[in-house]
């Protein structure tokens, strides 16, 4: 047998390929979510060691952030209707923004307490647990035919909520709270996002109405992706905001307007095939990353951080649905559950928590937790999400 050490990058793309496809055949026979299998296969993968290529590819932020999320983001946002958004537009910046900061607070004292964390350390935890992960979240909803309205709920607060989360987690690092100076640099930053994709997205639509290749604009969508996200980082803003606005942008406006109907369905099975395969890898190396040994080491911490951040996202969801219906936006009860349940973490919370600096206190203790979270999460809330949103007949 070929010594799986000297892959070449091509048969490590191919191998990412085949196991997304059998972990596609093996989550429709076993009525198991896709993440869920994927993320199995990667630990058993890392088991003995027979990963090759594929464990020596890093799991850190510029690569998850920079490369893995905005594809993901952008292509949920492309399908977002903007008239459905509109109607839960309140729920969601609520939640993406508030949801996110009271979820960091109560899952910081709730740790500090138990585990006799600083407070400081304690929420900066809280701030790498507290977004959702819009990956899983994408995966399960679309296998599951939610609601349309209930699936752009979720889909655009978890990929908003990514976003407060990275503006918030460079405050936390620092150890030292200023409330009037976050709070002046978290607008700037989410602000500044919105203008940067809102300006790429019209530059871009310009250049659309200059050609006709279907091919040539489908290729353009990812300057667009890629494009919005390094200039909105190279200005100090948010690159994620800047992705998501451009999503929604190209979908509702640019599509319509500057495309035919051929471009339309090219770029849509275009990022249907690209967005399957970054989420397959993402979560196949988030398996082959975990550690099992550190793992089990670490389970009465994790256990705890796990029941923290569920309590977190219950005590956070139930007030700020009743905000958003004493401000005329309604939700139904059924669905309220599924926004407590949908609080899922992955890679996003691990890719924070492995670029903690060398020398910040506790950070082998916080990456193991967030490692076992984000496996516990995505493994036991994703069934659970699937199994209600089936048995409520949604």
């Amino acid at each position: 047998m070929a010594d799986v050490s000297t892959l070449s990058p091509l048969t490590v793309m191919l191998l990412v390929v085949v196991l997304s496809f059998v972990g596609a055949i093996l989550s429709e026979k076993l009525r198991v979510s896709y993440p869920t299998i994927m993320i199995v296969i990667g630990l058993v993968l890392s088991l003995p060691r027979i990963a090759g290529e594929l464990s020596s590819i890093p799991l850190d932020r510029n690569i998850i952030l920079g490369i893995v999320v905005p594809p993901l983001i952008f292509e949920a946002a492309m399908r977002t209707q903007y008239e459905t958004f509109r109607t839960v537009r309140k729920t969601v910046l609520i939640l993406a923004v508030l949801g996110v900061i009271l979820s960091a607070i109560f899952s910081g004292v709730a740790l500090a307490i138990s585990l006799g964390l600083p407070f400081a350390v304690a929420l900066t935890f809280g701030v790498i647990v507290s977004p959702t992960d819009p990956i899983s979240v994408v995966s399960i909803l679309r296998r599951m035919k939610a609601p349309e309205r209930l699936t752009t709920l979720l889909e655009t607060e978890a990929y908003f909520n990514d976003a407060t989360a990275v503006i918030l987690y460079p405050i936390a690092i620092s150890l030292t709270f200023s409330p009037l100076q976050s709070m002046s640099l978290f607008a700037y930053t989410f602000a500044g996002g919105v203008l940067i994709g809102l300006a790429v997205s019209g530059i871009a639509e310009l250049l659309y109405r200059q050609i006709t290749e279907p091919l040539a604009e489908t290729s353009f969508t990812i300057a667009v992706i890629f494009g919005s996200y390094a200039l909105a980082a190279s200005l100090g803003v948010s690159g994620l905001v800047a992705v998501a606005i451009a999503g929604l942008y190209m979908g509702n406006r640019t599509m319509h307007l500057a495309m035919s109907k051929e471009t339309r369905e090219t770029v849509t099975k275009f990022w249907d095939v690209a967005t399957f395969l970054v989420t397959s890898f993402a979560f196949l190396l988030l398996g082959l990353k975990a550690d099992p040994s550190l793992l089990v080491a670490f389970i009465p911490f994790i256990i705890v951080a796990f029941i923290a951040i569920l309590l977190a996202r219950v005590f956070s969801v139930y007030p700020i649905v009743g905000i958003a219906r004493l401000l005329g936006e309604r939700i139904p009860h059924s669905w309220v559950k599924v926004l407590a349940t949908a609080g899922m973490r992955g890679v996003i919370s691990v890719a924070l928590a492995l670029s903690l600096p060398t020398d910040f206190p506790h950070r082998d203790d916080l990456i193991a937790m967030t490692f076992g979270v984000a496996l516990l999460s995505l493994i036991v809330q994703g069934e659970l999400l699937q199994v209600y949103v089936k048995r409520a007949k949604l």
